[in-house]
């Protein structure tokens, strides 16, 4: 696509947001914006028939006063025009800017985990972000441009027409600074791109040393110094490289506009040099010296703001179109999914984005209604990845994963999610009220408060939670939001991830490492309400205590991302394999440490 056409389809993008958002507002703006520029204009103009009247041999007082009541009023209009414009600036492009970031957020809810993933994908999320503020004011910019081009217009064709090579050269003066502010514009973008991972890293170093989260490991370990100082090292650098660039824009900037203001000393002194002959009168001298300063201004500002939207801007939306334009997950399945009776594996292979090693190499297995699944192996042999693709958070490399028989791309993606009710190994803890930590897996029955305090007692931690509870179930998690917010410890918080995954009601229940954080009583008490919940459903179980296999009726062992075993618990301890390698290991620490 050339750069022209880039420009057009940028412009289509930024003028529908703002028309989607604010509708003809932005007519009004534009209008407003022509009035102040034609004030502008007419001030100056306004100021030279004053300066005439004071400078006549006969002064007659009552065309003075006229001409000062005249430029009071333009200078009154002109002010409340601008307030006006500035009030409709700021509804419009925030309106906008809104509307961006929900296009932003809705477009990255839809991606596939493989997109926003990697240090690629994160880069690419960081330039869209970066880029709101040039997709957004882009309509701005053209109604500057506008405006900028009928001032120069005005002024300058009154300048050619009191002296042509006088303005030229007025003209021609303004050439260097305009290329070197495009040069350092593209220097400076270069360079925000280059230092995007670095920008992360220093954030995160910042995180660390000021968010209450890391605070006891940053303690515990004396941590303060070494992140201080690979803080600095790293912002350090950024500062820099970025003085760096501004030093050498600096001197290259004055150069710039030492020769526009001598461009502008040299007009004047034409000016004044015509007046001491007489040719013109003192009004001219400031109509005209004004209209220099306006058509300069005016073209100078006029070149970098489209100079810098051919180039920059371009550049800039081509990252914005590409993201937008990227494969979202698939929910045009038109199959219907009304029920659920089983999910198969056939001959899977995966690896992760930018990986080269098969996490999943030809795996196959068949999951149906009521059954109630463990998958059993070491860490990294690929148990969370199985889960990660039934729920349709990456692409296989190859085979098929179908659902009632069928593929699961014949399925929209929302419909197959809506099976499943998950507590992962890494839960999120939501700074939101406890009904909001419950309700998210099942946002539309948020105000069910009996099935809300029927998933914490489930869980075990509705009694431990009574006491800090000021507003029930509407009290703050954390203190992030609220000084009397709740504070949590590790395992409550799994507790209260796990009622989420009660709460939804699905059809297939998964607990992958569900017990991690938890005490022996609550992990127990996990144990028995899998059997229990799953009553009629189905569940999946991965947990490092393989005797919580034992209540599952498949049990799939995994090594090196292959299924090495598959049955129950007494047809694995029969083999004598990985399972009945790993049962035993486990078997004899619990045996010896009740012997102690």
């Amino acid at each position: 696509m050339t750069k022209c056409n880039l420009l057009l389809k940028s412009v289509r993008f930024s003028a529908s947001m703002i028309y989607k958002s604010s509708g003809l507002w932005i007519v009004i703006y534009f209008l407003l914006s022509l009035t102040v520029s034609t004030f502008g204009l007419a001030s100056t103009y306004i100021l030279k028939y004053l300066l005439d009247a004071l400078t006549v041999e006969n002064i007659v007082l009552q065309s003075i006063i006229t001409w000062i009541a005249v430029y009071i009023a333009v200078l009154l209009l002109s002010q409340g025009a601008k307030s006006v414009q500035d009030i409709l600036y700021d509804t419009i492009f925030q309106k906008a800017a809104h509307l961006y970031d929900r296009r932003l957020s809705e477009k990255l809810s839809a991606l596939p985990l493989s997109v926003i993933d990697s240090s690629e994908g994160k880069d690419t999320v960081d330039d869209v972000r970066y880029a709101k503020n040039i997709a957004v004011y882009l309509t701005n910019r053209l109604v500057r441009l506008f405006s900028l081009g009928y001032t120069f217009g005005v002024a300058f064709a009154a300048l050619i027409f009191f002296n042509v090579w006088s303005s030229l050269l007025l003209l021609l003066l303004t050439v260097p600074g305009l290329i070197l502010q495009l040069m350092y514009d593209k220097k400076a973008e270069d360079l925000r791109r280059k230092q995007a991972p670095d920008v992360r890293k220093f954030c995160y170093y910042r995180w660390m040393l000021t968010d209450p989260w890391p605070a006891k490991d940053v303690r515990m370990y004396d941590l303060t110094e070494p992140i201080r100082k690979r803080y600095d090292e790293v912002k350090g650098e950024y500062i820099s490289a970025n003085k760096r660039l501004d030093k050498k824009k600096l001197f290259s900037m004055l150069f710039a506009e030492i020769v526009l203001r001598l461009g502008e000393i040299i007009f004047t002194i034409f000016v004044v040099i015509k007046a001491l002959r007489g040719e013109i009168g003192i009004g001219d001298v400031a109509l005209y010296v004004g209209l220099a300063l306006s058509a300069v201004n005016a073209f100078e500002s006029f070149m970098n703001i489209g100079l810098m939207t051919y180039t920059r801007t371009t550049e800039v939306m081509s990252r914005v179109f590409d993201f937008f334009a990227i494969p979202t997950e698939s929910k045009s399945g038109t199959r219907t999914l009304e029920a659920f009776e089983s999910l198969e594996f056939r001959n899977v292979c995966f690896k992760y984005p930018y990986t080269d090693n098969d996490v999943l190499k030809g795996v196959t297995f068949i999951l149906n209604k009521g059954d109630k699944l463990s998958l059993v192996g070491i860490n990294g042999s690929g148990k969370s990845t199985i889960i990660k693709l039934m729920l349709g958070l990456y692409e296989i490399e190859s085979g098929e994963i179908l659902i009632n028989g069928y593929p699961m791309s014949d399925y929209d993606i929302r419909d197959v999610r809506k099976l499943f009710s998950a507590l992962f190994q890494s839960f999120v803890q939501y700074p939101l009220s406890l009904r909001d930590n419950i309700a998210l897996s099942d946002y539309g029955r948020a105000a069910e408060d009996d099935a809300i305090i029927d998933s914490l007692k489930q869980s075990g931690v509705y009694d431990e939670l009574q006491e800090k509870l000021a507003n029930g179930l509407d009290s703050y998690m954390t203190r992030q939001f609220d000084d009397k917010g709740t504070e949590l410890s590790k395992g409550q918080w799994q507790k209260v991830a796990l009622s989420r995954a009660y709460f939804k009601n699905a059809d297939i229940l998964i607990f992958d490492e569900p017990s991690a954080a938890l005490d022996a009583e609550a992990e127990d008490r996990i144990f028995k309400n899998f059997e229990f919940i799953c009553e009629g459903k189905t569940g999946i179980m991965i947990s490092h205590r393989i005797s919580a296999a034992r209540m599952s009726n498949k049990i799939l062992v995994l090594d090196g991302g292959v299924i090495t075993e598959s049955g129950t618990h007494n047809e694995l301890i029969e083999k004598n394999g990985l399972y009945a390698k790993l049962y035993n290991l486990q078997k004899e620490k619990y045996t010896a440490k009740e012997g102690a």
